[in-house]
């Protein structure tokens, strides 16, 4: 039987891409498992919707034309597929410039294009795409919260740094900072068993509201947090609707049960950019003063 392809989808120029399909080919003996070769140009968003679609296991910008192209195209692939890994070519005379700033931005690696070494290509998607596993595998342990699956408060806060970097390469970012506000009660008169099973029914409703690509977390206690991604003006006026839908259809089907959720939004002002604790201190502040209640 033969190994299984690795997907490669290459973004770039139309004259290069056959250039890069044969030198994967020639960088694929028998035996070794082959590339599976898919191009798309660089100023188009064909290439990202399959990437989003899923089925692609690395992601190959070419950087040498355009690299403020490449790199935006690199800031969308992390936040629409951010377990997709991506590498850089990078060519001109300022390859090893843009090879730091592809690294600086999410990419895995970055690799000369002129020449075109089809061996190395080889090996750095392949490397790309087993780092990519393994950093996934050590945030899985290292930066979950165990009851509910969700990001610790580690974990949120060292993603929504890192978002908070790319955030003026997109229509915005908000923080949602979400409670219980019944949790105690549901402690103290039914029990910690009961009060778990609220955490799980919110952690599942906050999912639910939020698009796969935001970053949903239970930061301990009651207290939960959601860093929207690539969000437009409108987003927010859209998140509270639909929370209380969701919240009102759960307590509709749990009515011995019921929940209760407050949030409150911050958004990233790129004016004054801050860091990830100061946007969630604004967000809880809102919360507490003013926040939206779901019941």
């Amino acid at each position: 039987m033969d190994p299984i392809a690795t997907s490669v989808l290459y973004i770039g120029h139309d004259d290069t891409a056959p250039v890069v399909r044969a030198a994967l080919e020639l960088a694929s003996p028998p035996g070794v498992a082959r590339f599976a070769f898919a191009h798309a140009t660089l100023g188009g968003n064909d290439g990202l919707d399959r990437v989003s679609a899923g089925g692609v296991d690395v992601l190959l910008v070419d950087a040498a034309a355009s690299r403020e192209g490449a790199m935006d195209v690199l800031v969308r692939a992390r936040i629409e597929a951010p377990e997709v890994p991506v590498v850089m070519l990078a060519g001109g005379g300022d390859a090893e410039q843009a090879g730091a700033q592809a690294i600086q931005t999410g990419a895995q690696d970055w690799i000369v294009r002129d020449p075109l070494d089809g061996p190395l290509l080889a090996r750095v998607l392949r490397y790309a795409i087993e780092r990519e596993r393994l950093q996934a595998t050590l945030r899985q342990l290292a930066l979950t919260d165990l009851l509910t699956g969700l990001y610790n408060r580690r974990g949120f806060l060292t993603l929504a740094d890192h978002h908070l970097r790319l955030a003026p390469r997109t229509r915005g970012l908000l923080l949602a900072s979400a409670d219980l506000p019944e949790l105690e009660r549901v402690n103290a008169q039914m029990g910690r068993d009961e009060g778990d099973r609220a955490l799980l029914a919110a952690a599942e409703i906050l999912r639910d509201t939020f698009r796969a690509s935001d970053v949903v977390a239970r930061l301990g206690s009651d207290d939960f947090a959601v860093l929207v991604l690539d969000a437009a003006e409108e987003t927010e006026d859209v998140i509270t609707p639909r929370l209380r839908a969701r919240v009102k259809k759960y307590n509709a089907d749990h009515p011995k049960a019921r929940l209760a959720i407050n949030m409150g939004v911050a958004r990233y002002d790129s004016a004054s950019p801050p860091i990830a604790s100061e946007l969630l201190a604004r967000a809880v502040e809102r919360r507490q003063h003013g926040g939206q209640r779901a019941d």
